[in-house]
């Protein structure tokens, strides 16, 4: 007997979830060393990227590319910054963004990769904390009055490289339940997370998805039933490698019993290789010349636009404005 999908599980349960994919604007549009075609300064600019894993030379590309578009606040990486958390791989990526241009504020989310090694997970934990300097796996920050929100894994995944990858925790599920509610007003919480939300993104959801990013929470339940709350929620995902040019690159997540207005989802692409389904419920690498990423912006009327790039061509893939 076939397994029910994680979907049905949660509906069961009682955790009720709809996905609305949302699309934007498909906007194939070269933009090169001149920048993108001009439009209002924005009052806070961010470079969302994700999924380095050791894949330097684009990752300067996209730095490059980025820097073409105008100054940015802040650069975020989402996750997976090294391939397996060495001494060694933090030093060549640190010294890669020295050498190109970028933000002075580099902000980051723990990923799986950074964890891949045979060291105590405190020991990961607190090699990540002291080359990204973020002050713990989950944080609160802003730019620009725009509250930036990290959450992380706080113990090792429970099957090694295998998911569940993260375990938030009571502390850490409450910290984000009142940071939240502290910014009810705001018109838009930035929330980001190396691992991603089930049916929710590219990879995660629809007959293509990967059964892979099924359940990437131990506590997923818990985090759907905060978030779900909150529709200014702004969520930033990476993880799964796929294109940022699907339909499903962005979604609108409604949890039952939270707003019905739901709250935004977006994944961050990748640096390292475009994956894709593979036609058998998984997945498979595509293109590893493709490289992919974000970049959000808000402005003076409080409206938040995220664009997502294709750094290889230099080209604007799709444009959303919430």
């Amino acid at each position: 007997m076939t397994s029910p999908s994680r979907r049905k599980i949660l509906t069961a349960g009682g955790l009720g979830l709809l996905t609305v994919p949302l699309g934007g604007l498909a906007a194939p549009q070269a933009y090169g060393v001149a920048g993108r075609p001009a439009t209002r300064a924005p009052a806070v600019a961010l470079d969302v990227i994700s999924d380095i894993q050791g894949g330097l030379a684009d990752l300067g590309r996209a730095l490059d590319s980025l820097k073409g578009l105008g100054d940015a606040d802040a650069l975020v990486i989402a996750g997976d910054l090294v391939a397996q958390g060495t001494v060694a791989q933090y030093e060549e990526l640190y010294a890669k963004i020295a050498g190109h241009p970028h933000p002075d504020r580099v902000l980051a989310a723990l990923g799986n990769h950074e964890q891949y090694n045979a060291d105590p997970f405190d020991t990961q934990v607190k090699r990540f904390l002291e080359y990204t300097g973020m002050p713990d796996v989950y944080s609160e920050t802003s730019a620009g009055g725009l509250p930036l929100l990290f959450i992380g894994t706080t113990a090792p995944a429970v099957n090694g490289t295998s998911p569940p990858f993260v375990t938030l925790g009571r502390t850490q599920l409450s910290w984000l339940d009142a940071t939240l509610a502290k910014h009810a007003d705001a018109p838009h919480v930035l929330v980001f997370s190396h691992h991603v939300l089930p049916g929710t993104v590219s990879g995660t959801t629809g007959p293509d998805a990967a059964r892979f990013y099924d359940q990437d929470f131990v506590d997923e339940d818990e985090l759907l039933t905060i978030l779900g709350g909150h529709a200014n929620v702004v969520f930033f995902s990476g993880h799964t490698h796929w294109d940022l040019g699907r339909q499903d690159w962005a979604a609108r997540k409604i949890v039952q019993g939270g707003d019905p207005r739901g709250f935004h989802v977006f994944n961050t692409g990748m640096i390292e290789t475009l994956y894709g389904p593979d036609g058998k419920g998984g997945e498979k690498p595509l293109d590893p010349a493709a490289s992919q990423g974000l970049r959000v912006l808000l402005d003076a009327d409080g409206r938040l636009t995220v664009e997502s790039h294709d750094f290889t061509r230099g080209k604007i893939i799709r444009s959303l404005e919430l």
